[in-house]
């Protein structure tokens, strides 16, 4: 009997000790959470107030950078690789962190490219020099033109304006160069009146190329209408086998004096560009008639 009171005793005591520890562990573990959680809570806030503030410093960093390009538009879109070139470099210089890298690279690109127009300037000229050298076929007038063409873009994309020189000269604008072939062609034509009008001849087809085709979209409307006159006169001589008429000569004046007009206008429109001589020495250059006849057409 006395031996279970004892072991009642001794569950007592381990029941009170357990319900002391019971009490202090949860009073301390909810002290600690008490304290841990709102400090969590707190951080994290923290960490999100701060990560905000930097997305929007950020933001507002590269909105400020846009609107600060956007300014230099025109700059960044112009057709002159120079001035393309100084904008970026201005910008990799000025820049940080990732924009930098971005500016650098497309200021190393530009370099490329104009270094290749460079190159492709040189090639296009030597070759413009080459068919120079040659007879102004048909051909060889499609590709003149053709070169003309490329070398004009180029220029501009480098904002280059080629001067005169005495070994390479940049050749006339397609209007300029084929009114001056033609009124060679006319002056062929119509020089000497002692022979007929031979339809076989290279100077008779090469006018009728430049009447049907060469010119088209190129002259004026006043040129056009001389032209056709020109060319009916000539048709007929050359049908009924007859030598160059005054009235054919005539109308071979009216027609340099209609490009003579164009000329003066498109020139006085337009800034020099470095081209072969100036439009008014095309334009004002006599066509190849005899003394006697220019007398009896003068008025």
């Amino acid at each position: 009997m006395d031996a279970l009171n004892l072991a009642q005793i001794d569950l007592r005591r381990y029941e009170a000790r357990l319900g002391v520890w019971k009490v202090v562990l949860g009073s301390f573990i909810v002290g600690l959470a008490g304290i841990i959680i709102p400090a969590a809570i707190n951080l994290t806030t923290l960490f999100f107030e701060s990560w905000r503030e930097e997305a929007r410093f950020e933001l507002e960093k590269q909105t400020a950078h846009q609107q600060y390009i956007k300014d230099f538009f025109d700059t960044a879109v112009n057709q002159d690789v120079e001035l393309r070139i100084r904008f970026a470099n201005y910008f990799a210089n000025l820049s940080d962190g990732s924009q930098q890298a971005l500016w650098r690279e497309y200021f190393e690109q530009l370099v490329s490219e104009r270094n290749a127009s460079r190159d492709k300037i040189n090639a296009l000229e030597a070759r413009l020099v080459a068919l120079q050298k040659v007879e102004q076929t048909a051909e060889n007038v499609t590709k003149l033109d053709r070169i003309v063409r490329e070398l004009n873009w180029t220029y501009a994309e480098i904002g280059y304006v080629p001067l005169d020189r005495s070994v390479v000269q940049v050749v006339a604008g397609k209007k300029e160069r084929l009114y001056a072939e033609t009124l060679d062609v006319i002056a062929r034509l119509s020089g000497d009146t002692t022979k007929p009008i031979d339809s076989e001849s290279t100077s008779y087809k090469r006018f009728w190329e430049l009447h049907d085709r060469d010119l088209i979209g190129v002259e004026s409307r006043s040129v056009a209408s001389d032209m056709i006159a020109f060319g009916r006169e000539l048709r007929r001589l050359a049908e009924a086998g007859e030598a160059p008429s005054l009235w054919l000569r005539a109308m071979g004046q009216e027609v340099q004096d209609a490009m003579r007009r164009d000329l003066m206008e498109v020139d006085a429109t337009e800034p020099p560009s470095g081209r072969l001589g100036t439009l008014r020495d095309l334009a004002q250059r006599p066509l190849a008639l005899r003394p006697d006849v220019t007398q009896q057409l003068q008025p």
